[in-house]
Parts: structure tokens; C-alpha cells; sequence
């Protein structure tokens, strides 16, 4: 009964995540964050101002190569000079490094643009990361 008790107990702890939500899962970083297509419905700046973006992103893992897809106007995700029209932006992104050559999968690096962004909450469904390499605005998405 105490070897039961034990693994269930480690179990519990080794699902644990360390984003905020969810706080047990089976599920690997990488999978909930590929798991759909993502859609911002809210952000919020450093003064609590909430406001609308028009943002869509994909991550993928092909191989050895990890990609994302995003569709947007909003000139701090894309970095593309703003306009009026949706932009479509391919670039590629990993799990930050930590110490000793383990991954810190609280922070993913993009590049084009380059991105610092450290995710607060990931579960299949929500997504919410800050932006740490321009203003530290924090993005909400949810899957389509």
C-alpha cells in the first residue's frame, strides 16, 4: 500500500507543470503547445490597459526543426512595418537553454522577429505568455 501511495505521489509531481495552469497534465509542453492553432482574444500592458490584437499562431515541430506560423497586423508580434493588412510571418522558435544544457520550457525564443517570450499559462486551452524582449505585455490566446 505505501509503494502505491509513493508512486501515485510521485506521479503528481512529475505531471505537475510550471505554468500557472494547468496543474496536472499528461501532456508534454510541446504537445499542448502544438496542439491547435492559437488566437489572441485579449492583451494587457504594463499600466493593466487591455486592448484587441488581431494575432493567429501555429507552432510545429518537423524533424529537428521547429517553426511557427503567425497571421497578424500587429507590428510588435510581426515585426514588420505596420499597415492595415494581415501579415503572414514563418520563423523559428526553442525552449530557452537553463543550466547544466537542460531546456527552460517557461521561455521560448523566436526568431523572426526575435522574441523573448515567457509563457505563464499553457494547458490545451489557453495560452498566455509575455512578451519580455519588447514592452513585457502579456498576450491571452485560446485555440481555434
Amino acid at each position: 500500500m505505501k509503494l502505491i501511495l509513493s508512486l501515485s505521489i510521485l506521479v503528481l509531481f512529475a505531471s505537475c507543470g510550471k505554468y500557472e495552469k494547468p496543474f496536472i497534465t499528461f501532456k508534454s509542453p510541446e504537445e499542448r503547445l502544438m496542439g491547435s492553432a492559437w488566437e489572441c482574444i485579449k492583451a494587457v500592458d504594463t499600466n493593466g490597459v487591455e486592448f484587441e490584437v488581431n494575432d493567429r499562431v501555429q507552432f510545429s515541430i518537423d524533424g529537428t526543426d521547429s517553426t511557427f506560423t503567425r497571421i497578424s497586423n500587429y507590428y510588435p508580434l510581426t515585426g514588420l512595418n505596420p499597415n492595415e493588412q494581415n501579415d503572414t510571418i514563418v520563423g523559428s522558435w526553442t525552449w530557452a537553454y537553463a543550466l547544466e544544457g537542460n531546456l527552460n520550457k517557461q521561455i521560448i525564443k523566436q526568431t523572426n522577429p526575435g522574441k523573448i517570450l515567457r509563457i505563464i499559462s499553457l494547458s490545451k486551452k489557453v495560452f498566455v505568455f509575455q512578451d519580455q524582449s519588447l514592452d513585457n505585455t502579456i498576450y491571452h490566446y485560446v485555440p481555434l
